[in-house]
C-alpha cells in the first residue's frame, strides 16, 4: 500500500546541474565536485538529459523538457554563464513524438543533434540551420528501430552509434552501428546486441578520451531507473568486437535536492553537465494514473 501511494503521489522531478570540472574528474576517487543546480521547475515540468556545445565563446545547453500536461517531452535551450548560471530558457525543437536526450556534437563547421525519437521508430540526425533555434532533419541513420539514448562519436577513424532499444523486454541490451562517414551508410555490429547488463549498458552522456583511453558513461538501473552513472573503459571496439569494463561509479548528489537519481553525464570544455531526480506531487499525473487504473 505504501509503494502504491508513493507511485501515485511522488512523481519524477529531474533537473539539471553544472559542475565546474572536466568530465574525467569523475574517474577519480576524491569527493564529488560541487553541483550548481538550475532553478526549480514549474509544477507540471521537469528537465533532464543536458548536452552542450560552445559557439563563439558562448556555452549553449540543450535538454529535454517533459511536460506532464501533454505527457511527452520536447527540446529546450539556454546559454550558460561563466559561473554556470543558466540564461533564459526557450523551446527549440518540438515534434508530434516524445523527444529527449538531445545528443549534440560537431563535425567540421556543422553542429548536429541526435535526439531520442523512439516513438518515430528511428534514430534521425538534425542539423543546425539557424543556431540555436533552427533545426532541420538531415538523415535517418537507423530505420525501423526504436532507439533509446542514441550516442554518436568518432573514434580511431570510424563513426560509431550506440543505443539501446525501446521494445526489448528490458532496454538494457547495447546495440552498435558504424560508418566510414557520418552521412554515409551505417552498418550494424556483427555481435548485436553486444552487451546485456542492467547496471552498465544504457548510454548516459558523452563518451570521452582521457590519457589515450576511451570511456563511456552508462546508466546503472540495477536499483532503480537512472539510479546512478557508471563510467566504462572501452577495451575493444571494432566492427566485430566490443569489450568494456566499469571503472568508476557516479552517485546522485546527496547534498542537494535531487538525490533520487542521476542518468546523464556530459562534457563541454571545463564544465560537466549532469541531471538529478527529485520527487514532487503533480496532480495532473495523479489523475492520469487513476484514470489508467480505472480502465
Amino acid at each position: 500500500m505504501r509503494q502504491r501511494w508513493q507511485r501515485l503521489t511522488q512523481h519524477e522531478d529531474w533537473n539539471i546541474g553544472v559542475v565546474t570540472a572536466p568530465i574525467h574528474t569523475f574517474l577519480g576517487t576524491d569527493a564529488p565536485p560541487e553541483v550548481k543546480w538550475f532553478p526549480p521547475n514549474k509544477r507540471n515540468l521537469f528537465r533532464a538529459d543536458p548536452f552542450a556545445v560552445v559557439r563563439d565563446g558562448v556555452t549553449h545547453v540543450f535538454f529535454e523538457a517533459f511536460d506532464y500536461r501533454i505527457n511527452r517531452g520536447y527540446i529546450q535551450h539556454c546559454t550558460l554563464g561563466p559561473d554556470g548560471t543558466p540564461g533564459e530558457v526557450e523551446t527549440v525543437l518540438d515534434l508530434p513524438v516524445h523527444l529527449s536526450y538531445p545528443y549534440l556534437f560537431r563535425n567540421g563547421n556543422r553542429i548536429y543533434m541526435l535526439p531520442e525519437t523512439y516513438q518515430a521508430n528511428e534514430a534521425a540526425l538534425y542539423t543546425a540551420t539557424d543556431f540555436p533555434r533552427g533545426w532541420e532533419k538531415t538523415k535517418t541513420l537507423i530505420k525501423d528501430f526504436p532507439a533509446l539514448d542514441s550516442t554518436v562519436f568518432e573514434f580511431e577513424g570510424c563513426w560509431w552509434l550506440i543505443c539501446t532499444r525501446y521494445d526489448d523486454p528490458d532496454p538494457f541490451e547495447l546495440h552498435i552501428w558504424y560508418a566510414d562517414d557520418l552521412l554515409g551508410i551505417w552498418t550494424p555490429h556483427s555481435g548485436n546486441p553486444v552487451k546485456r547488463d542492467v547496471g552498465s549498458t544504457r548510454p548516459a552522456g558523452t563518451p570521452f578520451v582521457h590519457e589515450g583511453d576511451l570511456y563511456r558513461p552508462a546508466q546503472d538501473c540495477s536499483r532503480a531507473y537512472g539510479g546512478a552513472v557508471v563510467l566504462n573503459k572501452v577495451v575493444k571496439l571494432t566492427p566485430t568486437e566490443f569489450e568494456e569494463v566499469p571503472i568508476a561509479r557516479v552517485e546522485p548528489d546527496q547534498k542537494g535536492p535531487y538525490r533520487h537519481g542521476l542518468h546523464t553525464l556530459s562534457s563541454v570544455g571545463d564544465f560537466t553537465l549532469i541531471d538529478g531526480a527529485g520527487r514532487k506531487c503533480v496532480p495532473r499525473e495523479m489523475r492520469r494514473i487513476l484514470t489508467a487504473r480505472a480502465r
